[in-house]
């Protein structure tokens, strides 16, 4: 136990000594999370609006013209609910329910968006007007019925908020030791530690924890000043979700810190290993969600995106801070996260090497 306790308060040491580490592990996400927090960056495209058809063999002129329509940008789904989780993740900025057999006289095209998006619900109401009175279908009653959906949508803060966290998560975990470890094998640290009574698992077991520390302390760092500085609400008052937050930290730090020992015993060179490092990381700090919704993307990139660890990650830690959801509503992507913490600690352990 001595020796575990030792390497940890000695790694903990050698992290605070780097300036670089320190750089970018606390530093550089924080000031990303604030530029992009205040950026508001997907603000100024057309809003996605998504289109619920019960008809799908009527009215097809109507889905034809909003298709057709240069201010939405009009995504096809499969039901309410459906509609509803993407306007809850902002996927899109509201959604329209087409009636089957729609006949201004005896039925009603529903809108729902949330509350703050009465711009966008404006667009759609007037669009769908226009093209009711092209078809000369405008009833003397009401023909469209206005809904505000009542969930909790933060906006593009609320979702650059925790995918800052889960990205500083990967860089710490993989980036730390990476360089750590060349940085030993460089001054000769790790040969004359093989030569004492010590085993690769307190070596092992002892950088984990030490990085597990500081990661964790690094996601409240970032999520308070998120709370306070970019004005997101976090965990929505439930106890569990800020504990679920701090379970994926934990999670995902031991899953990247594992990555980041796999890749420095694997890099056939000290040269090639910070080269590696980024090959792992680049693809998921740009597909896994992290500075705007995966659903954006091609639908073939997107299956490769569910694929990546971070991705998960940062899905799980964004619905229990934005939504109040707990370690059972996050099942997936806590089980997800766990089966590539396996495979990746599975990897670190057959290949881990004193030089």
């Amino acid at each position: 136990m001595k020796i575990y306790l030792g390497f940890i308060i000695a790694s903990s040491k050698m992290f605070f000594r780097r300036k670089s580490s320190i750089f970018w592990s606390l530093f550089f996400p924080v000031v990303t999370m604030l530029v992009f927090g205040n950026a508001n960056i997907l603000g100024f495209s057309a809003p996605n609006v998504g289109i619920v058809n019960y008809s799908q063999n009527g009215n097809s002129e109507i889905v034809e013209k909003l298709n057709a329509a240069t201010s939405i940008k009009i995504i096809s789904m499969s039901s309410p609910d459906e509609a509803i989780s993407a306007l809850e993740k902002g996927s899109i900025a509201s959604f329209i329910e087409i009636p089957q057999n729609f006949s201004p006289q005896v039925s009603k095209i529903v809108i729902t968006t949330r509350k703050g998006d009465e711009s966008e619900l404006e667009l759609v109401q007037n669009l769908i007007y226009t093209i009711l009175n092209d078809k000369a279908e405008l009833g003397s009653g009401d023909s469209i019925e206005l809904k505000i959906a009542d969930i909790n949508y933060q906006g593009y803060r609320g979702f650059i908020v925790p995918g800052i966290a889960a990205m500083a998560i990967m860089q710490s975990g993989i980036f730390s030791v990476v360089f750590t470890l060349l940085s030993y094998k460089n001054q000769g640290v790790m040969r004359r530690l093989q030569a004492t009574p010590i085993s690769p698992s307190h070596f092992i077991v002892g950088h984990l924890v030490s990085r597990l520390i500081i990661i964790v302390t690094q996601t409240i760092l970032l999520l308070s000043m998120g709370v306070l500085i970019v004005g997101v609400s976090i965990g929505q008052g439930n106890i569990l979700a800020l504990i679920n937050i701090l379970f994926l930290s934990i999670l995902g730090g031991i899953l990247f810190l594992s990555i980041g020992l796999a890749i420095s015993s694997l890099a056939p060179s000290e040269d090639s290993a910070p080269a590696l490092a980024n090959l792992v990381t680049f693809p998921m700090l740009f597909l896994s969600g992290v500075f705007f919704p995966i659903d954006f993307l091609p639908k073939f990139v997107v299956y490769f995106s569910n694929l990546l660890p971070l991705t998960h990650l940062a899905e799980g830690i964004r619905l229990s801070a934005l939504y109040g959801q707990n370690t059972i509503s996050t099942l997936p992507q806590v089980g997800i996260t766990f089966l590539w913490l396996i495979i990746a600690f599975t990897i670190c352990a057959k290949t881990f090497k004193w030089e």
